[in-house]
């Protein structure tokens, strides 16, 4: 992505290491607004994206789009990352998605390659991100659950590019093994 974007625009990257993600994403959320920023772009470090990903998501946010992300399959079943909530902090269910639709206007998804407006952040107070025990439900949302349970009930509209795909990696585990080298004695 920042090859492409070489002479097209401007591509700064912030990253942190700090271990809980929501309160690194607000972290990074005030550090990305001291810079006066035009877009927000979250990208993961286990997902692919296409190298024009940050344009087209652009082109939305130019359109009038506060957020808006591309469609990330489930790591494992490779279903789209895509869901319906229930009230503005409720539990969340798959919505079904076909791939090639276009622009859909969703409830939540993930949050790797999902471009953002900054006035989501002006009209949004901090923490944006910040996991709370949901006192109603009895349980406390993900962290991306959270957020767009944030925006739906600031009145932010969340969408999906369904045209523009991403990878997602798996890893898979390797268990160790005893290594007891054969000894052939003559």
């Amino acid at each position: 992505m920042q090859l492409y974007a070489i002479g097209k625009y401007h591509l700064s990257i912030l990253t942190t290491t700090a271990c809980y993600s929501d309160e690194a994403r607000d972290m990074l959320t005030t550090e990305a607004m001291m810079h006066n920023p035009d877009y927000i772009l979250w990208i993961d470090a286990d997902q692919v994206y296409p190298k024009d990903t940050p344009e087209i998501l652009k082109n939305h946010i130019d359109d009038g789009k506060l957020i808006v992300g591309g469609l990330t399959p489930h790591g494992g079943s490779g279903q789209p990352l895509v869901y319906d909530m229930v009230g503005p902090l409720g539990p969340c269910w798959p919505k079904e998605v076909s791939l090639h639709q276009g622009l859909i206007k969703i409830d939540a998804m993930g949050l790797g390659g999902i471009m953002m407006s900054p006035e989501v952040f002006k009209i949004m107070k901090s923490p944006w991100f910040r996991m709370i025990w949901n006192k109603k439900e009895g349980f406390r949302p993900g962290m991306d659950f959270q957020f767009y349970g944030n925006c739906k009930k600031a009145g932010i509209d969340i969408w999906c590019d369904t045209d523009l795909i991403f990878g997602h990696v798996a890893v898979g585990l390797i268990e160790a093994k005893e290594n007891k080298p054969k000894i052939n004695i003559a």
